[in-house]
């Protein structure tokens, strides 16, 4: 029998051959069964359908099919349905194509879709859900809610298609009926019946007061009175669905409840002036809520403009938003005409004319959420008797401040009556050799050594003011020197009478000495 032999180089290349050919065989096979890597599984109302590529877009595939059903019918198309997928790294499992998954992806949908004489219907807001027999009952649940507010019915609720949406889900909002008329023109022989309580006589001087002035007030008679809009503030979808017996809420009890005030948590910024107690009483929570939610240490915490705070605020799932046309009369004050003197400090003013009181009607937009007001805006006014503006002059320069001349230390004594005199100033005590800097601009009037204050610094400000800097170690400012506020004045010590080192700060408006903690702080 004759032997072949295959020399090293052959066997090579046969190896390399059928390498080839079994890549080819993996690559011809890996469109349909996964040989390594992830794949993601797709569940179907909770069962297996199919396993396809990783890369394929689920989510993306399900929108397409569900939305190709909705267009093949101009109605909207309802479903109950629920689709998952998961990633898995199983070998040789089947893999199905795509275009093979959104077809069977479709034929699923279809199978889900709900009969019409099957639907009930959802009302989803966040934070309420209720389930009513049909459409009609939840316009009914909407008109309830809106009810009191609108007693005469001037708008109404409506469902609809929700606008660029294809998949079923429906909006609820307010619409005017179509006799509605906002604006009334209000004739000269019956406007008393239109004015609100308490408007009458000045309608009626406002009148007269047209007539014999032409040329003063508004074109026209037109107000806005009564109810303008209405509209419910939350997102609100309706969707029809199967819905057991059981599942039905009681309109009656849903009003109740999407009506009902609850504490919500929003998020306030500290505005300056604010206090927790004026915080607590303008939301309508307490002061002890609002140390428990954000975690303070007590209620006397010093709060920032700027800071959040969370509060508990009372608000009910469903909040309307509402504007109104009121008339009514007031006496008024015209804008006083200012006149900017640029000598004077922005606290200064004087009052050259005194202007007089006016007396008008006025037609506001009032716009109130849930209640309560939260805006006003004028849109008509009629003159019965001008204001005169008053005249004020007024500065224009910003006054200086004024710092605490030097850091560290502690407070000693303040100012006031001790041992039958009065201490005319705060001491600070601190080591000797501390810096003492000018607690505002101004210029020297004085630096030396006086009795009983030791060596001293005054200073003349540009308000009037005279600030003092006694018991000092050492004078580093000269009398008629300029100095800026921070500037180095001295060295605080313990000369003059002094039981101790520190700097002895005194402020004198008017000649007068005066608290220096009512202009530094401490």
């Amino acid at each position: 029998m004759q032997k072949i032999k295959i020399s090293v180089k052959t066997a090579a290349e046969i190896g390399a051959l059928l390498a080839l050919l079994l890549f080819a065989a993996v690559g011809a096979v890996s469109q349909w069964y996964n040989l390594g890597g992830s794949f993601l599984r797709i569940y179907f109302n909770g069962e297996e359908l199919c396993c396809v590529k990783e890369s394929v877009d689920v989510r993306r595939l399900l929108q397409q099919e569900r939305r190709a059903l909705a267009l093949a019918d101009d109605k909207p198309l309802y479903m109950e349905y629920d689709v998952s997928f998961e990633a898995s790294d199983e070998w040789f499992v089947p893999l199905t194509a795509e275009e093979d998954a959104a077809a069977q992806l479709s034929e699923k949908l279809k199978e889900s879709v709900i009969p019409k004489d099957a639907k009930g219907c959802s009302v989803a807001i966040e934070g309420f859900h209720a389930n009513f027999t049909d459409l009609n009952e939840a316009i009914g649940f909407f008109e309830a809610v809106k009810a009191e507010a609108d007693p005469d019915h001037q708008f109404i609720p409506e469902i609809s298609k929700e606008k660029g949406h294809i998949t079923g889900i429906l909006t609820a909002y307010l619409a005017e009926t179509k006799s509605r008329e906002k604006t009334e023109a209000i004739p000269e022989e019956s406007a008393a019946d239109h004015i609100v309580s308490g408007a009458c006589r000045a309608l009626m001087q406002s009148m007269e007061y047209a007539q014999a002035n032409p040329d003063t007030g508004d074109s026209g008679n037109e107000y806005q009175m009564g109810l303008l809009s209405m509209e419910f503030m939350e997102k609100i979808e309706v969707y029809e669905r199967a819905l057991a017996p059981e599942e039905l809420a009681d309109v009656k009890d849903a009003v109740a409840e999407v009506t009902k005030e609850k504490e919500t948590n929003k998020i306030y910024v500290v505005e300056s002036g604010d206090c927790l107690s004026v915080i607590a009483l303008d939301h309508e929570t307490t002061v002890a809520s609002i140390v428990k939610l954000n975690g303070l240490e007590n209620a006397d915490v010093t709060i920032w403009p700027g800071d959040e705070l969370i509060i508990a605020v009372p608000e009910p799932d469903l909040r309307m938003r509402i504007q109104t046309g009121v008339v009514y009369d007031e006496d008024y004050n015209a804008d006083p005409v200012i006149i900017e003197n640029d000598t004077w400090y922005t606290t200064k003013e004087v009052v050259h004319d005194e202007g007089t009181t006016g007396y008008r009607e006025r037609n506001d937009i009032v716009t109130f959420e849930n209640g309560y007001e939260v805006g006003r805006e004028m849109i008509h006014e009629r003159i019965i008797v001008e204001s005169k503006p008053a005249v004020i002059e007024r500065g224009t320069i910003t006054p200086p401040t004024y710092i605490r001349p030097l850091i560290g230390g502690y407070k000693s004594s303040n100012f006031g009556y001790r041992w039958g005199r009065l201490h005319k100033g705060v001491d600070i005590a601190c080591p000797v050799g501390t810096i003492v800097f000018a607690s505002s601009a101004g210029t020297v009037l004085s630096a030396n050594y006086n009795g009983g204050y030791g060596y001293n610094v005054v200073i003349s400000h540009p308000d009037g003011k005279m600030t003092r800097y006694a018991h000092c170690s050492k004078l580093l400012v000269s009398a008629g020197q300029s100095v800026e506020q921070g500037e180095t004045i001295a060295l605080s010590g313990n000369t003059g009478r002094s039981t101790g080192p520190h700097v002895h700060f005194e402020i004198y408006v008017d000649g007068v000495a005066v608290d220096p903690l009512n202009y530094i702080g401490y």
